[in-house]
C-alpha cells in the first residue's frame, strides 16, 4: 500500500490566524505552515513516496511529507 497524498488546507483557518497572530517567537512553524503546501507539491510527494514497499501488513502508512514534518520540527527544537 503506497502512502495517500497529503493535501492539507493552503488558507490558514480562523484560529490558525489567531494563534499566528499571539507567536513571538517560533517563526519556523509559521513559515511551515504557510508553504507546506508549495514545499511538499504533488510531485516531491510522489517522490517521496517511491521510498515505501507495498505491503498489506502493519498500520496504513503516513504520507512522507507529515513525517518529514515530524522529523523537522523537534530538530529546530533542539529536541531530537
Amino acid at each position: 500500500m503506497h502512502p495517500p497524498l497529503w493535501r492539507p488546507p493552503i488558507e490558514l483557518s480562523a484560529v490558525e490566524l489567531g494563534i499566528v497572530s499571539r507567536i513571538r517567537r517560533a517563526k519556523l512553524f509559521i513559515f511551515l505552515r504557510q508553504i507546506r503546501h508549495r514545499l511538499f507539491d504533488e510531485q516531491f510527494q510522489k517522490e517521496l513516496a517511491k521510498i515505501y514497499t507495498d505491503s498489506s501488513k502493519g498500520h496504513p502508512p503516513v504520507p512522507p511529507a507529515q513525517l518529514a514534518l515530524v522529523v523537522i520540527l523537534p530538530m529546530f527544537q533542539k529536541l531530537g
